[in-house]
């Protein structure tokens, strides 16, 4: 038992992967329950916050407390600091299920908080910088501390400057700059390239401070538009976020070189950027545009970063030489799930039909993945 504490500790994902990928099945299921007559109240915040607070938030904590301190030479977490982020992750979920949404909300902040404090003090602690895309999940991590706050605090004023403001940044800040801060360091990882040219160092060299800034005015950037959404109708702050959005992939992404992940992650990337240029050029289908952003573009890079995660960590890395069926089985139900959500909206006459469909088959799919990965995450590889 000690020691299964300690590798827990040291790779806090195999705990908090499973954890993510169950609160992402219950927070689909809730519609097949709704419709299909159980009893469940209309599940739509319900919905949204287990994805994005549950979900989400349980996959940015198993990745960033496992490679978080291994990129930067600091200690792993402790075994209080993991139960306790443990124990508010699945508090917040919970309080979300039973729609006590402004108290699931507070506990949610507080683990963000707790979350900040863990790695603010594993910073300080370091022997070697992190990337300097990284600066986006720290502007990832303020925005969900921020938006939690915001929305805790109006959420019974849910057309007010501080609901709107505060849900564009938990929903989607959250996690748009951290996948834009790790999926590119991570595809560079999958295609065996030099993790970086800057020397080992506490201290911050120039040229990193130069990346590191780029970044930042690319998140501060995105942030700003959803901060002049929040004060009245601008159509103009969609079109500003896609185009950072481009940017920032066109400079960062690393684009020659391919393998089965790396080239999934590049088109979760690009179909983001997608997803935010139809809320730009069709704003009737908001809607819509959000969900192929986070179903095939949140979802798929949660999954994939996942993947070879769990996979390398058990020492099964062997099984992506080729090109697993499972995940391309998964894959495929994601798209289909897309393709019926949209619909949903272009189609109203048929809508209860088609969000009936996109949850089964994001359902299926995800159960797969579940079925094939999470298992995987009590295997140790040797060292």
């Amino acid at each position: 038992m000690a020691g299964s504490f300690a590798q827990i500790c040291r790779e806090p994902f195999r705990i908090f992967f499973p954890a993510g990928a169950f609160l992402g099945l219950t927070g689909v299921s809730l519609w097949v329950l709704y419709y299909g007559g159980v009893g469940v109240a209309y599940p739509n915040v319900t919905h949204a916050r287990l994805m994005i607070e549950g979900m989400m938030a349980s996959f940015i904590f198993g990745f960033l407390g496992t490679a978080g301190p291994r990129l930067t030479s600091a200690p792993h977490f402790s075994i209080n600091e993991v139960g306790l982020l443990f124990t508010l992750d699945l508090l917040a979920a919970g309080l979300h299920v039973a729609e006590v949404h402004r108290f699931a909300d507070i506990c949610f902040l507080v683990c963000l908080l707790v979350f900040g404090r863990i790695l603010l003090k594993r910073f300080r602690l370091r022997a070697d910088n992190p990337p300097p895309n990284f600066v986006l999940v720290a502007l990832g991590l303020l925005s969900g501390i921020a938006g939690s706050a915001l929305v805790a605090w109006s959420v019974d004023a849910q057309y007010s400057f501080a609901y709107q403001f505060g849900s564009g940044l938990l929903n989607q800040c959250f996690v748009l700059l951290p996948d834009l801060g790790v999926a590119p360091f991570f595809i560079g990882r999958l295609l065996d390239l030099p993790s970086s040219d800057l020397p080992e160092s506490r201290a911050f060299p120039p040229e990193w401070k130069r990346r590191a800034a780029l970044s930042a005015l690319i998140g501060l950037l995105i942030i700003g538009t959803f901060l002049l959404e929040s004060l009245g109708p601008f159509r103009g702050a969609s079109w500003i976020r896609a185009s950072a959005i481009a940017v920032y992939l066109a400079l960062r992404m690393p684009w020659r070189g391919r393998t089965f992940l790396a080239d999934y992650l590049r088109i979760s990337l690009l179909l983001i950027l997608a997803g935010f240029i139809v809320i730009a050029l069709w704003p009737n289908f908001r809607i819509a545009g959000l969900h192929i952003v986070f179903i095939t573009g949140f979802n798929l890079i949660v999954f994939t970063v996942a993947t070879r995660v769990v996979l390398g960590h058990s020492g099964q890395l062997d099984r992506l030489k080729g090109r697993p069926w499972f995940f391309i089985i998964m894959s495929a139900f994601l798209f289909l799930a897309l393709i019926s959500r949209v619909t949903a909206d272009l189609a109203p006459a048929a809508w209860t039909i088609h969000l009936l469909g996109a949850a089964l088959c994001w359902l299926a799919g995800a159960l797969l993945w579940f079925i094939k990965t999470i298992p995987k995450v009590t295997i140790t590889e040797e060292e």
